[in-house]
């Protein structure tokens, strides 16, 4: 067997089978399901803060601040219920999943120490957003599983005559009775928040870095072309993204320069997906000039997704997808261009972004001058694709090879 066969036995068998059932895990799949529930909110407080650009050319237009700070400014609450939620959910605890989620907020309020001032309730707004996402990440895997492991055992007998949903209320009081208490005194003493940036640090330096850069958005690349979602990463990706954009906005507020690269607005709407992904955007362009009437017809059916960063139709259609050819090209392109990216920022060529914008379906090059304003970020934009381009040529005109004497053959034998 060639080396090609091999590639592609080992990725179609053993490799997306393990990945398969890490992505079955409950826990897993619950970051991926509160991450997926909550980016309509996220999107909500980047379209406010996309419209507030516009207030540097008109005055006239009002202030939409809040409305970041009322959906994307509130993301750790949302998380902090949804992540305890899906899990309960994921171990069929149905009937149990609404007060884990509500114990889970109240967990998280308690522990950010609130404080009764003239009858008001005072609360860190950064424990309750970006800044307080690992503290409810955490939370919400731990009670999810405390839980979990609680309401499968139970005060009360299988056998019980009570009715069930008084069996849950009875239930429910004692554990979230003491999971309050308990976060009331980690929040008095302790400031959770801080202690868990501490711990989680080097974790985040090492996403910071040029390696980790690269390496987290080549795994959701390998994910992808393997036919995995690379939501099987996006928790990991986005709990990073998420934070490092709200840091550069907080730098910028305080007369500082953005100094964190590793930001969706980077990744995902300015240079690193040129149409999606692995940058299909030139390789769509290279199928509507193939040979092949296969891929040609397939390219012109793709490329109105593409222009809008979809790329579904070109992954699967050409395909890319277990297809050891394009899969390398894939690849190949996939550490290029966040190689090129990373350093162009780095050496401060371009302004790093400093907004929330998380209109990914945008098309691009327009999603890229709104992250920064930036007429430099449009050059570089260009010169990646012409990039992408010409990388993915040779892997693209080998397979080509291959369709087109396919064709040729299936043709004959019509004949």
């Amino acid at each position: 067997m060639s080396f090609y066969g091999k590639l592609q036995e080992w990725l179609a068998g053993p490799f997306t089978q393990k990945m398969q059932k890490f992505m079955q895990n409950p826990y897993m799949r619950a970051l991926q399901t509160c991450f997926s529930t909550i980016l309509p909110m996220i999107m909500v407080g980047s379209l406010a803060s996309l419209i507030n650009t516009f207030r540097n050319f008109w005055d006239w237009i009002p202030d939409l601040s809040l409305i970041n700070s009322f959906s994307f400014g509130l993301i750790s609450l949302f998380m902090a219920f949804l992540i305890p939620y899906s899990v309960m959910e994921s171990k069929k605890l149905h009937k149990q999943k609404m007060i884990t989620g509500f114990a889970s907020i109240s967990a998280l309020v308690a522990l950010a120490n609130p404080q009764f001032v003239d009858g008001n309730l005072v609360v860190n707004s950064g424990y309750v957003g970006t800044g307080g996402m690992t503290v409810a990440l955490v939370l919400g895997l731990v009670i999810g599983a405390i839980f979990s492991t609680y309401f499968k055992h139970g005060l009360f007998k299988k056998n019980t005559s009570l009715p069930s949903v008084v069996v849950v209320w009875f239930e429910s009081i004692l554990i979230v009775f003491l999971l309050i208490l308990a976060c009331m005194f980690i929040g008095q003493h302790f400031d959770l928040f801080s202690l868990l940036e501490v711990v989680f640090a080097p974790l985040a330096n090492i996403g910071n870095t040029y390696l980790g850069f690269v390496l987290l958005y080549m795994i959701m690349a390998l994910c992808y072309c393997c036919g995995l979602s690379a939501w099987a990463v996006w928790p990991i990706a986005c709990a990073l993204y998420l934070t490092n954009i709200a840091a550069n906005a907080a730098a910028v507020a305080a007369g500082q320069p953005p100094i964190y690269i590793a930001t969706d607005e980077v990744v995902f709407m300015g240079w690193c997906c040129l149409g999606g992904m692995g940058c299909t955007l030139p390789l769509n362009i290279l199928m509507l000039r193939s040979k092949s009437k296969k891929i040609n017809t397939i390219g012109k059916a793709a490329i109105a997704s593409s222009i809008f960063n979809i790329n579904e139709p070109v992954m699967y259609g050409l395909p890319v997808v277990l297809n050891p050819v394009m899969m390398l090209g894939f690849m190949v392109v996939s550490f290029i261009i966040p190689t090129v990216t990373y350093i162009v920022f780095k050496l401060g060529l371009v302004a790093i972004p400093a907004v929330a914008m998380m209109m990914n379906f945008l098309p691009q090059p327009i999603s890229t001058f709104m992250v920064n304003s930036d007429f430099k970020g449009i050059i570089l934009w260009a010169l990646l694709f012409v990039l992408a381009y010409f990388v993915y040529l040779p892997f693209f005109k080998a397979y080509e090879k291959q369709e087109i004497e396919r064709e040729q053959e299936e043709a004959q034998e019509e004949a």
